[in-house]
């Protein structure tokens, strides 16, 4: 993983970070959040890969069901969440802690277009022990800084 913090402070890329107890449950960021004061939309990030071990985030809401039909549909391959062992051996993150972003390997993103609706977003940013929050508004510039490939998921689809 590359720093974030690093990269975005590089880039001019505005962002809040925070330092806090390890955290692996939604219930459980709930009360961070809430205790550290930041505001912005919740997200997940789960770490897929298809039939030929090719990787991928999905960032989407904490509280949505992930329909891996559609995501499956959209990139036109057959996708399932990756192993928490084999997630944490590639990627040294653990699940609840998985960041949609800061890969030393091709990791293309797949996003919920629905996050685009709102002002902003907080992730792990590969930690259990902080949180990032970052403006929707910023997200074009991160994909770009970042060398991302993007897939939008459609809302309703």
């Amino acid at each position: 993983m590359i720093s974030l913090k690093d990269k975005f402070l590089k880039e001019n890329i505005p962002f809040e970070l925070y330092d806090y107890r390890a955290i692996y449950t939604n219930e459980d960021a709930l009360v961070v959040k809430k205790e550290q004061g930041f505001t912005g939309t919740e997200t997940k990030s789960l770490f897929l890969k298809d039939k030929k071990d090719n990787y991928y985030i999905y960032l989407t809401f904490t509280t949505k069901k992930s329909d891996f039909k559609k995501v499956s549909k959209l990139i036109g391959k057959r996708v399932s969440v990756v192993s928490a062992e084999k997630m944490e051996e590639l990627t040294g993150q653990k699940p609840g802690a998985v960041s949609p972003f800061g890969y030393t390997f091709y990791v293309p993103v797949i996003i919920d277009e629905e996050l685009l609706s709102h002002q902003k977003i907080v992730f792990a940013p590969g930690r259990p022990d902080q949180t990032m929050v970052v403006e929707v508004a910023d997200l074009e510039k991160i994909i770009r800084v970042l060398g991302l490939e993007v897939y939008y998921l459609p809302v309703g689809e």
